[in-house]
């Protein structure tokens, strides 16, 4: 029997193992998700009040004070989410490697009926990646197809989200927004001043995420690392657990 048969079959016989599994990787990669989501948020908007400052200031004018205003906090909240983003993904990888130590008991019977049947650690080791991994990526294509069907609302629900925050930030210096609206840039017609109106941010407006272009691709590569990090993290205790039990039989 293939490695990939024995994984699946393994899964199959053990279904309140798999949806323990399925339940944990889609509370991990929803959580991340979101977080990362509002990261990369607040980051486009930073870069964006950049350019917009950049651009004022090359002006010489100094209606550019609201703008570094909220540059400031969304540059706070985009570490604040990384922050964030790396706790979460610390906690989901010791989790996983808590849970695979925790199934090894469980599993130690099956582990040594291998092993003294002669087969090798690295297969036995590949073996518990492909069953995790099959878990793993059906998690991430239900995620990803159901991104793909609500992208626009999901986006503006983020765009919201922020908005929200930078107007409860803005709450003690409400003046710069009275500042801006009373500003020639803010009723101007010009179309290429439009974007430096305050507005724009506060009310939610600015959905510039560039997570929603290139879905494809960025699919793809957010697959590939998933994997990679997960044939990391499974792979590495499984096989040092499996060559100590081996030593211990022989």
């Amino acid at each position: 029997m293939t490695i990939a048969k024995r994984a699946y079959r393994h899964l199959q016989n053990h279904p309140y193992c798999l949806l323990f599994m399925l339940i944990f990787y889609l509370v991990y990669f929803i959580l991340a998700f979101v977080v990362a989501l509002l990261a990369k948020q607040f980051s486009d908007s930073s870069v964006q009040l950049s350019k917009i400052i950049a651009s004022l200031d090359s002006q010489h004018t100094s209606l550019y004070e609201p703008f570094k205003v909220l540059e400031s906090i969304t540059t706070h909240y985009t570490m604040e989410y990384q922050y964030l983003l790396l706790l979460i993904v610390f906690a989901g990888t010791l989790s996983m490697v808590v849970i695979q130590l925790f199934l090894s008991r469980f599993r130690k019977k099956e582990y040594q009926t291998y092993l003294l049947m002669g087969e090798r650690v690295y297969k036995l080791t590949t073996q518990l990646i492909v069953e995790q991994l099959l878990l793993i990526n059906t998690i991430i294509l239900v995620l990803l197809f159901i991104y793909s069907l609500f992208t626009t609302p999901v986006m503006t629900k983020i765009s919201h989200l922020e908005s929200e925050i930078l107007q409860q930030e803005l709450k003690p210096s409400a003046s710069l927004v009275h500042l801006q609206r009373d500003s020639p840039l803010s009723s101007s017609e010009d179309g290429d001043l439009t974007r430096f109106n305050i507005n724009t941010f506060l009310m939610g407006e600015s959905i510039h995420n560039t997570f929603t272009q290139n879905n494809t691709l960025q699919a793809f590569f957010l697959m590939g690392i998933i994997n990679f990090y997960s044939f990391i993290v499974i792979g590495i205790p499984n096989y040092l657990l499996l060559s100590l039990k081996k030593n211990t039989l022989s």
